[in-house]
């Protein structure tokens, strides 16, 4: 018999859109009517995000289809979890915190916390919140999760065309949503969504204050924009 291939998309990158969404898996779950470990087994590779799937997923995270589909395909897969689980937990017992401490100062439950220690690191924005909460720095903290930075965080490796990840992964980093980052641009969340998803770019003055937001010398983005 011919086994064909389950049609869908890769998941990876799911978690870090629906973070910057601010919504949780179960949020996430409830809006389109599966399991919350559904979603966690796609954010995780386990399994794809299946095509019937993908209309009421792109809803719930405030995009179209199309460009939740460019959005995952372009995303790489999230980094293998440490060969030792315990870096985390042990900043964390060296910051002199019990797990429920420190979930009581991180803001989330006990289960989330120990979720984060056993498999591997977290959002971007959970890895900073992380750092803070330990007293160490985002690389100590980096590291002790088992994650590299990405490669579009550092401006030196940016070419044209990278506009789309470069300001997605900044703003992740910075762990802003794209209402937060457009909050601060004085622009619309549309208008972000539309950068990421590489439907348009920044005008000169809205350049200039994303470069301003993010500490970046003036016009380090321009090398990111496609070439005309």
């Amino acid at each position: 018999m011919v086994q064909h291939r389950t049609p869908g998309e890769r998941g990876h990158g799911l978690r870090a859109m629906r973070s910057a969404a601010g919504l949780t898996a179960t949020d996430v779950a409830a809006a389109i009517g599966v399991r919350a470990s559904t979603v966690y087994n796609w954010e995780h590779g386990r399994c794809r995000v299946p095509e019937d799937q993908l209309a009421a997923l792109a809803r719930a995270l405030g995009s179209s289809p199309e460009e939740l589909r460019i959005l995952l395909r372009s995303a790489a897969p999230a980094p293998p979890p440490p060969r030792s689980s315990r870096g985390l937990a042990l900043l964390r017992r060296r910051s002199g915190l019990s797990r429920r401490a420190a979930a009581l100062q991180l803001d989330v439950s006990v289960e989330v916390l120990g979720r984060w220690e056993r498999q591997g690191p977290p959002t971007w924005h959970a890895l900073r919140r992380l750092a803070t909460t330990y007293g160490v720095s985002l690389e100590a903290a980096a590291r002790a999760a088992g994650a590299a930075p990405p490669r579009a965080l550092d401006p030196r490796s940016w070419r044209p065309g990278d506009l789309p990840q470069a300001i997605r992964v900044l703003r992740s980093w910075a762990g802003l949503t794209q209402r937060e980052l457009a909050d601060r641009l004085g622009c619309s969340p549309e208008t972000v969504r539309g950068w990421e998803s590489a439907r348009g770019i920044p005008s000169p003055e809205l350049r200039r204050r994303l470069e301003a937001a993010y500490g970046l010398r003036p016009e380090a983005l321009l090398v990111t924009y496609p070439r005309r």
